[in-house]
């Protein structure tokens, strides 16, 4: 039924018409070009904001302390208050959605506050729990994080971030198991850490000194308060229930009114994640709208080209029918005919596209060198070049089917009669 003459002839008629093919095919050339280009490009966006969240607990809560703002319980509104250790073995017994928890603890330091040797630096210290690594996730370079052995014994260890390892030691010197000061007093560093992610609660990681808990409460004087915490929810629970359970707990142990909306602060990183999510989402939906837009106008187009192919060849074709050939013959090469311009057309628009991609992602990765990437090359998966192809497979056979319908509504002896 088909065979390589009828091959020869499709391509026969479509170089008949060059100009015209050509015209006709940009337009589905540029609709894939452009949805290539898109995808790529919001593949890029997407990749380099994610990236900057990576190995941080997407389902944290981050709770502080503020004046409050009823009275309540004779105190006046307006006053000052602190969380405490107790809130944190409250909420491990009430809070039925918490999985992991750190109170924090930020300790001033002043100028060249960290030294070791001839060595000194500026940095942050703060006091956590051995979970805090567990909301924040870290890459651990040398040794170790710490763990409730650190906690229970107040051990006097510290970790600490790359650039104050740069800081104090030399490079490639071992700083597991050496010793440095931190506001006067010593501590032994079990390991040098670096962040998985982009963002940080508290100040930079890099910057900082991190202190077991307990010791710090016990080593600078700190008490029983707290002036930060940290929260994750479990699985399956959102982190929207891990900031009402925490807040009514703790309320609760402060008499603070239920209703006092300002007196504990909270930050809800999931609210930040799923604000992304539907960005990107939206970002996708965009991308495929313009890109399949801007192909259907090419569709469009060969479909009526193949129209107006019809028409100056509905002799021809009338002759075809009047020595017997089938209408499944007549309609398969008419959408042949359209189905192999828009390969052609849209295949060029797609390897052109991959290539350009290809090229300014070599150039991205050229230009951040060592630093690391911060933008992510744009690029396209497998999978969406899949569903690309599958896109101008159905737009060649849909092009060609009105045509194809034209061209076998027309009679043999209607068209032998056209001249």
């Amino acid at each position: 039924m088909f065979n390589l003459d009828s091959w020869q002839e499709i391509w026969v008629t479509i170089t008949r018409n060059k100009l015209r093919s050509f015209l006709t095919g940009f337009g589905v050339f540029w609709g894939i070009f452009m949805l290539v280009l898109l995808i790529g490009i919001g593949n890029s966006l997407q990749g380099s904001i994610s990236q900057n969240f990576e190995g941080f607990a997407s389902n944290s809560c981050f709770f502080f302390t503020e004046r409050t703002s009823e009275a309540y319980k004779g105190y006046r509104k307006g006053r000052w208050w602190s969380m405490n250790v107790r809130d944190v073995k409250l909420i491990r017994q009430k809070a039925q959605s918490v999985e992991y928890m750190s109170p924090v603890l930020f300790i001033g330091g002043g100028d060249r506050n960290v030294v070791r040797g001839q060595k000194s630096g500026s940095y942050g210290v703060r006091g956590i729990y051995p979970d805090h690594f567990k909301i924040e996730g870290m890459h651990i370079l040398s040794g170790r994080l710490f763990n409730e052995l650190d906690i229970d014994q107040s051990r006097k260890v510290c970790v600490i971030g790359k650039e104050v390892y740069e800081t104090l030691f030399q490079p490639g010197e071992v700083a597991d198991g050496q010793f440095i000061r931190v506001n006067g007093i010593y501590f032994q560093v079990i390991g040098v850490i670096r962040p998985k992610s982009k963002i940080s609660i508290g100040g930079n990681v890099e910057e900082s000194i991190f202190l077991p808990f307990s010791t710090t409460q016990r080593t600078f004087n700190q008490g029983q308060n707290i002036y930060f915490m940290a929260c994750t929810a479990k699985p399956g629970y959102p982190a929207s229930m891990v900031e009402q359970e925490v807040k009514a707990i703790v309320k609760e142990a402060h008499d603070i009114a239920p209703t006092d909306e300002k007196a504990m602060g909270s930050f809800n990183v999931e609210k930040q994640f799923m604000m992304f999510e539907n960005l990107f989402k939206g970002i996708d939906i965009l991308i495929w709208v313009v890109g399949i837009g801007a192909l259907l106008s090419g569709i469009i187009g060969i479909s009526n080209i193949m129209l107006v192919t019809v028409r100056e060849r509905t002799r021809e074709i009338g002759v075809r029918r009047a020595i017997g050939a089938k209408p499944i013959s007549i309609m398969i090469q008419i959408m042949s005919e359209s189905f192999v311009l828009t390969a052609i057309a849209g295949m060029s628009g797609l390897l052109i596209g991959v290539g350009l991609l290809e090229i300014i992602g070599k150039v991205i990765t050229m230009m951040m060198g060592a630093g690391g990437n911060v933008v992510i090359p744009p690029f396209m998966s497998f999978s969406t070049g899949m569903i690309a192809l599958g896109i101008l497979t159905v737009s060649g056979i849909l092009a060609g089917l009105m045509p194809a319908m034209r061209a076998l509504k027309i009679k043999a002896i209607d068209a032998i009669r056209e001249e």
